[in-house]
Parts: C-alpha cells; sequence; structure tokens
C-alpha cells in the first residue's frame, strides 16, 4: 500500500517511523525494499534508534534494528540524530532525525518525530527539541507522531510554529478516533493542501503541500 502510494503520488520528501532492518526476514532494511519499487527517491536516511530483541512478545535470534528513515528527491546536504532523555521507567530511546536538503538552491531544515507514547513525557521532549534548536537558531518543518493527542492546547508552547491540525482538523489514529501525527512549519512557510492517508498502516498518513 504504502509503495502503490508513492508511486502514484510522488511526494517530493516521505517520513517514516518504525521502520525495521529484520535480519531474521531478509537481508535488506525497509527503506532498500521501498526503494527498489518506487523512481525518484535517489537520497534517503535510515537511522537505527535501538535493538528491538522481542517482536510481539516472541524472542528472536538476530536483534531487529528499529528506527525511522527519510526518502528524498532532493540532495541532503546533512543530518544528523539527536537522542531524547530517557525517562525512568521507559525502556525504548527516541530520538529526532534531523537533515537539510537542498531544494533548487534553496537550503529547507526538516525534523523526523517519533515522541513516547505518554502525553507528559512527549510534551517535554518536544519542549527539549524546542530548546535544542533554539540555542542552534534555527527552526524546523517537523512531521511524525507526536504521541499527543491535543497539541493544538500547547499553542503557547509553540507559538513560532503554524500546526497542521489549526490548518484543517482530521483523524489520525482511527483505533482512537483522535490525533496523534501533525506536522509543525516554520511561519517562514505556508500550508496550501492536506490529505489524509486512510487504511495504509495503524495511523492515517498525512500529505501535505507546503509554500
Amino acid at each position: 500500500k504504502i509503495i502503490n502510494y508513492i508511486n502514484k503520488n510522488q511526494p517530493d520528501v516521505i517520513f517514516l517511523q518504525e521502520i525495521q532492518i529484520d535480519f531474521n526476514k531478509s537481508p535488506f532494511s525497509q527503506v532498500e525494499i521501498i526503494k527498489e519499487k518506487i523512481s525518484g527517491y535517489k537520497y534517503s536516511i535510515h537511522s537505527t534508534i535501538y535493538p528491538k530483541n522481542k517482536q510481539k512478545g516472541e524472542e528472536i535470534k538476530i536483534p531487529i534494528q528499529h528506527g525511522m528513515a527519510i526518502l528524498s528527491k532532493y540532495p541532503i546536504v546533512n543530518s544528523f540524530e539527536y537522542y531524547l532523555p530517557l525517562p525512568e521507567n521507559e525502556t525504548e530511546p527516541r530520538s529526532i532525525l534531523c537533515f537539510d536538503l537542498d531544494i533548487n538552491g534553496t537550503i529547507h531544515k526538516f525534523a523526523n518525530i517519533h515522541f513516547t507514547n505518554k502525553e507528559e513525557i512527549a510534551k517535554n521532549q518536544l519542549m527539549d527539541f524546542l530548546q535544542l534548536m533554539n540555542s542552534r537558531n534555527e527552526k524546523r518543518i517537523m512531521a511524525g507522531d507526536f504521541n499527543m493527542f491535543d497539541l493544538p492546547q500547547y499553542n503557547d508552547l509553540i507559538k513560532d510554529y503554524e500546526l497542521s491540525f489549526n490548518y484543517k482538523n482530521y483523524i489520525s489514529y482511527p483505533k482512537d478516533n483522535g490525533t496523534l501525527d501533525y506536522i509543525m512549519i516554520p511561519k517562514s512557510y505556508k500550508f496550501e493542501k492536506l490529505e489524509i492517508i486512510e487504511n495504509i498502516s495503524d495511523h492515517n498518513g498525512i500529505l501535505i503541500e507546503i509554500s
């Protein structure tokens, strides 16, 4: 479904979370498998956040490399991964995949997000990352699974950004009839279009157009 959607709609940049390399099943990562079946995406990053020793509660022979990825039609000129503080009693590390693209001679900065699935922790992780961006004197287009059902309530926290949900209400997590996935864009950009992609994963995909 993901491959068919990409081939049909050809978005410029694709953000993916929970991407794996499972050597128990294949010598190739999921990103490599996707790239083999699509055209036009020369550039990619696949980051491993942590090794999974169990899959669906069962022990596995070789740990699965679990992480995040991006696919891009445009050159990646810089990237880094920011590991978020691991709260007490949390066992799954979280990071933010930051990358810069050269789009027709202009550098645009992005961040692929997947926060912890506890709202207060997710809020603190967002604050932590915004502080990092402030220390770097930059703002990034941020997209992914924020694991926060009501991010608009923190509009004061994200006042320097435009939020996808404020542009257009939508459901991204059908199981709970709610929204966990967002795009935040610096106010130098503008939303032009937002489309929900249903039945593609346990989360709905989000396709946006910005200028």
